[in-house]
Formats: structure tokens, C-alpha cells, sequence
């Protein structure tokens, strides 16, 4: 059994949003601008990850780390790249040549909103290399309705493949802003350190709803949270178990039985909104 718990690992907690555009691609802000509003929403650090390109020289506030970004879509893929040095031409490349060139720069890539892609889990299973797949985007659901992708993490899961999962506002306006963050735990606010700790899943997603503490114990997972509607514990095929109450409850525990294949955590209050560990067990 493989534990990855972000809440044991030392350091401290950083909020960020890592899909980000500005007026340098088709975004509603200068980049100025768009940092200015982050700062002001209480983030840590972001990346700004116009398409096809990355965005230099930005003037950030002080309080907020800006990380080099870029988004490139090839085929129905979109891939977003964290911690790149340079662009490349994509003419004529594959998704998994994209997601290789990103890797010789050792950039994180993350498989962008693919059920707005019109990608299916299939699709995802072909290609290897990549950290994640964001399973909340924000501009696809304002958009299409089509924001969510946690089917598409799980079937990947489920045939055994290790992902995180992300999610971001993919901000193009400013209502798009400040709903789909990641919470990340590392040992100080600088690039390296947060993408050390993304490649280690020391971290969580969420839209609004927070955790608070998980433990992991004698097969037993406990989880700790803001109060919530639901907490769900999610596993292959039918495993994992779901605890709801007309009262908001704040704790939940899982017994782990063995035949789950991984285990992840989803928390919605009475919101709606969400958050979500990347699994936190794999067997």
C-alpha cells in the first residue's frame, strides 16, 4: 500500500491557479492586471499560461509568485505547461511530442478541461507523461456546463495509470476568477518548491470547500474539513463509500478494504462546491 498525504509533509499551505490567460492571448486583462487581482484575492502564486506562448517581463505584486506558463493545443488536446523555459513550434507535432518538448524542460504538464475537449479516457490512455488532468475548469463550466472531468480521472485511475488531479479558473474575464484553485504544501514560496511539491501530489483542488486535516492509519483514512454536505471517499468500480447528513458534518473516516485500487476524497459543502484529493492510497 502507497500513501501519499500532503498533510504530513512538512512545510506550508499556498493557494495558486495554474490555468491563466491575459490580454496577450484572449484573455480580459494585461497581465499587470491580472496579477493585481490574484494578490488581492488572497493567492499565493500563479501561472499565467497564455496559448502558445509565454508571457514575460510581468510586474507582480510582491506577496504573489508568478510561474512561467504556456498553453498549447494540438489535435483536441489542450496541454498546459508549468515551469517552461521557452516556446516551440507545434506545427505538425503529436499531443505526446508536445508533452515530451515540456518535459525536456522540465515543466509540469496537465491535461486541460478534456471532457470541454471532447476527449475521452481512452484518448488520455494513450498518451504518458503528463503530472495530471484538471477534473474543474472554471471557464468551461461558465461556458458549456462542461467543467467537471472526474469520470475521466477515475477511468484512468481505475486501469491503473497514477494522476493528479487539478483544478483552475482557465481565466479569460474576471468572473472567471478566484473559483478553481489548488492548495499546495511546500517548503517555501518559490517556483521550484511548488512544483517539487505538485510532482509529489503534496496537494489538493478545490472550489471553494477546504480540508482541514487527513490521516492515515491502521487502514483506516480519516478527514478532517469545513463544515460539509458530503464526503466521499472514491475507489475503483463500486468500492468507497459516501457520508451525508441534513446536519453539516466535519469529520468522515473510510476503513480500507484492500480491493479499491486507489483511494481519493471528494468534499462538497452546502455551496456546491468542491474539494478534492488527488488519491491519497494506492494498492
Amino acid at each position: 500500500m502507497e500513501i501519499v498525504n500532503p498533510f504530513e509533509a512538512k512545510g506550508k499551505w499556498y493557494k495558486g491557479n495554474l490555468h491563466t490567460h491575459t490580454k496577450n492571448s484572449d484573455g480580459e486583462f494585461t497581465p499587470e492586471e491580472t496579477c493585481a487581482i490574484y494578490s488581492k484575492a488572497g493567492y499565493n502564486f500563479l501561472a499565467i499560461t497564455d496559448h502558445n506562448r509565454i508571457t514575460r517581463g510581468v510586474k507582480a505584486p510582491d506577496n504573489l509568485l508568478l510561474i512561467n506558463g504556456c498553453e498549447i493545443d494540438v489535435q483536441n488536446f489542450h496541454i498546459v505547461g508549468i515551469g517552461m523555459i521557452e516556446e516551440f513550434e507545434k506545427e505538425g507535432m503529436s499531443p505526446q511530442q508536445v508533452i515530451e518538448r515540456m518535459k525536456q524542460q522540465d515543466a509540469i504538464a496537465i491535461l486541460a478541461h478534456p471532457y470541454w475537449s471532447g476527449l475521452t479516457s481512452f484518448d488520455i490512455l494513450r498518451i504518458d507523461g503528463y503530472e495530471g488532468i484538471e477534473i474543474y475548469n472554471q471557464v468551461c463550466q461558465r461556458m458549456a456546463g462542461k467543467g467537471y472531468s472526474t469520470v475521466h480521472l477515475d477511468e484512468v485511475l481505475q486501469a491503473g495509470k497514477k494522476t493528479y488531479c487539478f483544478a483552475a479558473d482557465d481565466c479569460h474575464i474576471e468572473s472567471d476568477i478566484a473559483n478553481g484553485f489548488i492548495i499546495v504544501k511546500a517548503m517555501e514560496l518559490k517556483e521550484k518548491e511548488i512544483i517539487t511539491s505538485i510532482r509529489k501530489g503534496y496537494f489538493y483542488s478545490s472550489t471553494g470547500a477546504l480540508i482541514k486535516d487527513i490521516n492515515i492509519e491502521n487502514k483506516t483514512i480519516k478527514v478532517y474539513c469545513e463544515p460539509a454536505e458530503t464526503i466521499d471517499f472514491i475507489g475503483y468500480n463500486a468500492t468507497g463509500t459516501r457520508l451525508a447528513s441534513e446536519k453539516p458534518i466535519k469529520y468522515g473516516e473510510y476503513e480500507i478494504k484492500g480491493i479499491e485500487k486507489y483511494i481519493r476524497i471528494e468534499i462538497t459543502d452546502r455551496y456546491g462546491r468542491k474539494a478534492w484529493t488527488n488519491p491519497v492510497v494506492y494498492l
